[in-house]
């Protein structure tokens, strides 16, 4: 309603009151304002800014009459292939160092289980910054540009600090902050690529809904698969080791230079800087917008499960070394397992979009969620080596239980990805994605404490893995309780594109185009505003509440607790 109000206001300024007709009329329309129509909509394309609509015409993009909202814009097929395409740089370029990571962190740092656990959640504090990052680029643009520099920012952070972890001497406390600048220039090329995701979300339909982000992810997870083979198969090469490694992959980066180039994103114009208020009252603006809309039943609830879902423990960290010390793999066989988890999960999201979109998601998650809490406790038969008197080596039972476990995870995320980027509402897309990607990697890093805690308390270290199996089970029971968390989650994904008042705004900016229409339109944007009337979103300032005070204090908690054992350590 405040972009429509907004248009007819621009436009009530520079054309004869005669020409405007209140939107909701049902008149059947005379010859002379059909006329008077025709002389507005020349009216409006006379006034539009010089060159855009060849511009929008010469990238293949479709803008409406008058208006110079970036959203409204169709992607052209270059800019989405520049934005697949990114993700896939990242897929490759992101798990390329992580055998070499883990091996670091073992070999070179000799970090118990429970210190990787909670030196893991200092690393992956910077994942909570993306609210941060994300209102940032909304409300101060670098140069005119709101996505751009801030991606070349991340890349720049993310080469200078892996450059330095591989030429400094190893130690805990310096290895951890850089590694920790190595996830915040990550994240804010992540937040970046997100935000063009949830921009492009916008014009899908119904049909392909989720599909641009689908797409992506399984881009990204392939490109894992090249990435992960090429980080294990080149300790082959003489004389490598895990510093040579790092300063190979902040090279590799710079494979996202080419593509981030060709996006296209429109700069600020010079009249709405000028006209722009001061940052502090944007911020303020942008706030309040998010707060109403956090305080909508339909964004906060699954906020609250998505939270509540990922502060699960899980043993990861704990079977990672157990793969090392215990079963000795080595880093092409621990990349091995790394391409067989992407393929997977590529494949569990193919599977959802596939297969199980327009499933129930309540009775989806349901039974998801026990199938994968029964398979991981297939684990049990790798701890007690239940396997070799089957006859079936270590690493091939490993492989075939890390397909399962991935498949039946992935099916779980993919429909969480597409839900965090479903609730965001117009106007602060990139802002409310990252507040709730922030809670999800909120619980995450809470979920990474308690395992370290718990594999402090089951007494696992480097070279004592008698006690492991208890971390498996109780992982596995407590998945099982996020159950109950079940009804926070909508039984189906409405599309979300635009809202009852948005999707009347839409339908008056097109009616240059589509004059003859213009009475059903009117009919249309008449319902769906009367369902607007009859359906009010509820809301809870409570509600609303609870999320922000679990993000913080599970932030403060975490962090706390990491703290202490890194300085332990130290």
């Amino acid at each position: 309603e405040r972009a429509l109000h907004s248009k007819l206001g621009c436009a009530q300024a520079r054309i004869p009151p005669k020409l405007l007709r209140p939107a909701m009329s049902r008149r059947v329309k005379t010859r002379e304002e059909e006329e008077d129509t025709r002389e507005t909509t020349s009216l409006l394309v006379a006034q539009t800014p010089r060159g855009t609509l060849e511009k929008n015409a010469l990238l293949g993009e479709k803008s409406d009459v008058g208006s110079e909202s970036p959203r409204r814009m169709v992607p052209s097929a270059l800019q989405l292939w520049c934005i697949r395409m990114l993700w896939a740089v990242l897929g490759i370029t992101n798990p390329f160092p992580g055998v070499a990571m883990r091996f670091f962190m073992v070999e070179d740092l000799q970090a118990s289980p429970q210190l990787q656990a909670m030196m893991g959640v200092l690393i992956g504090f910077g994942w909570n910054l993306k609210m941060v990052v994300a209102f940032t680029s909304d409300v101060v643009p670098i140069g005119g540009y709101r996505r751009k520099p801030y991606l070349y920012m991340g890349l720049f952070l993310y080469m200078i600090s892996f450059l330095l972890l591989g030429s400094l001497p190893p130690s805990v406390g310096p290895a951890t902050a850089l590694m920790c600048f190595i996830t915040i220039g990550q994240m804010t090329m992540g937040v970046m690529c997100d935000t063009l995701i949830v921009e492009n979300m916008r014009h899908e339909s119904k049909e392909t809904q989720g599909k641009l982000q689908t797409e992506c992810w399984c881009l990204m997870t392939l490109g894992g698969i090249i990435g992960t083979l090429g980080g294990g198969f080149i300790f082959y090469a003489p004389g490598m080791t895990n510093s040579k490694v790092f300063v190979i992959n902040a090279m590799l980066k710079l494979l996202v230079v080419p593509f981030a180039m060709m996006l296209i994103e429109k700069p600020v114009s010079r009249s709405h800087a000028l006209d722009r208020p001061p940052v502090t009252e944007t911020m303020k603006l942008k706030g309040n917008e998010m707060w109403e809309a956090l305080q909508n039943n339909k964004v906060w609830q699954p906020t609250m499960f998505i939270f509540l879902f990922a502060m699960f423990p899980n043993p990861g960290t704990a079977m990672t070394n157990f793969f090392i010390n215990e079963l000795g793999f080595s880093e092409e066989e621990l990349s091995y397992i790394a391409v067989v988890a992407s393929i997977s999960g590529a494949f569990g999201m193919y599977a959802y979009y596939r297969f199980f979109k327009e499933v129930n998601w309540h009775w989806f998650f349901f039974w998801v969620i026990i199938i994968a809490s029964a398979l991981s406790l297939t684990q049990l038969l790798l701890v007690f080596h239940i396997n070799r008197a089957w006859g079936i080596p270590d690493l091939v039972f490993a492989l075939g239980d890390e397909t399962v476990v991935d498949v039946t995870n992935a099916l779980l995320a993919m429909p969480v990805l597409i839900l965090v980027a479903s609730i965001c509402p117009l106007g602060v897309e990139s802002s409310l994605y990252a507040l709730v990607t922030s809670v999800q990697a909120a619980g995450g890093t809470v979920g990474g404490t308690i395992s370290g805690l718990l594999i402090k308390g089951f007494g696992i270290t480097l070279h004592n893995y008698d006690n492991l199996w208890k971390l498996i089970v109780l992982c596995a029971c407590l998945k099982v309780l996020s159950v109950f968390f079940i009804p926070m989650l909508p039984s189906k994904l409405a599309r979300p594109a635009q809202q009852p008042g948005e999707q009347a705004a839409e339908e008056e900016a097109k009616e240059g185009d589509q004059i003859g229409e213009r009475e059903n339109m009117v009919e249309v944007e008449e319902a769906q505003s009367s369902t607007a009337e009859e359906e009010p979103a509820k809301k809870s300032k409570w509600g609303a509440t609870a999320v922000l005070v679990l993000l913080v204090v599970g932030i403060c908690w975490s962090l706390g607790q990491s703290s202490a054992a890194l300085i332990e350590a130290s």
